[in-house]
């Protein structure tokens, strides 16, 4: 079973491992290694890339026996590599994925909804509760209950516990793995086991913002992003807005027989 290096440290960024095998998966050259610090797909959150030696990591997956498997550009011969994770890409999906489960816990305190299922995308990530028409008082009260930890610069900790004690600590959700049980603790807040990557603290997620709602089976799905992912939306958004506003401003003048006047100048 390959040795989980992210678990205890999600801001690790290179790593030397060993190559244990190599194969082939899909035409493509893949190895195990003997531990890493790329993230497989799971849960909801999407792989790292970045590269191993000189090869360029293209998909990581886990094996039902516990191995990783890391899909490469070239092959790589058994023996010692170093490893670099892509950290821009790592990083955008441990605001995601923090944010999603402060978002998550809001809609409990603001509705009693769970949270079913959830995606992380490559631009924006959803959550599906179980909540068949929420009002915008609620959608709005769970926004800015989560916005409000966010500020408060929580701290976010690994917890690692026995089965048994799961139910002790007041999980979100229960968990189907047995032994040993990660659980990401944001502090005072929530409490969720998961193997995914996560901040240190709730503001390093920068912001939480809802982008909108549809009924899905049965429930609702919420859209929303968070850190750069929300700057990046509002950059473009508010280039739209700009840009309309000038047109409509061009359409108006133009409907008098005028031209738009420019910015005043200093003492006009």
């Amino acid at each position: 079973m390959t040795n989980r290096l992210y678990y205890d440290d999600s801001y690790l960024k290179e790593f030397t491992a060993v190559v244990l095998a190599a194969s082939n998966e899909g035409g493509k050259p893949a190895v195990v290694l003997d531990r890493t610090a790329f993230y497989p797909t799971s849960g909801g959150q999407p792989h790292d890339t970045g590269t191993l030696g000189r090869a360029r990591v293209l998909n990581v997956e886990e094996t039902p026996s516990g191995d990783i498997i890391h899909i490469l550009d070239s092959p790589l011969q058994p023996g010692p590599v170093s490893g670099l994770v892509d950290w821009e890409r790592r990083f955008d999906h441990m605001q995601q994925h923090t944010g999603q489960h402060i978002l998550s816990q809001a809609f409990i305190v603001a509705a009693q909804a769970q949270t079913v299922s959830f995606h992380l995308g490559q631009e924006t990530s959803t959550i599906d509760i179980d909540l068949p028409d929420p009002s915008p008082q609620i959608v709005e009260k769970a926004e800015s209950l989560a916005t409000g930890i966010v500020f408060e610069n929580r701290p976010v900790q690994v917890l690692k516990v026995d089965r048994a004690k799961l139910s002790e600590l007041g999980v979100r959700k229960e968990s189907q793995r047995e032994g040993e049980i990660r659980v990401i603790d944001v502090e005072g807040f929530d409490r969720s086991p998961c193997g995914g990557t996560h901040v240190r603290r709730t503001g390093e997620i920068g912001l939480i913002a809802l982008l909108g709602l549809e009924r899905y089976k049965g429930g609702t799905r919420v859209e929303f992003v968070c850190g750069g992912r929300a700057l990046k939306v509002f950059r473009t958004e508010n280039g739209i807005l700009k840009e309309l506003g000038r047109l409509c401003s061009i359409q108006v003048a133009e409907s008098y027989g005028q031209t738009p006047s420019g910015p005043l100048e200093h003492g006009a």
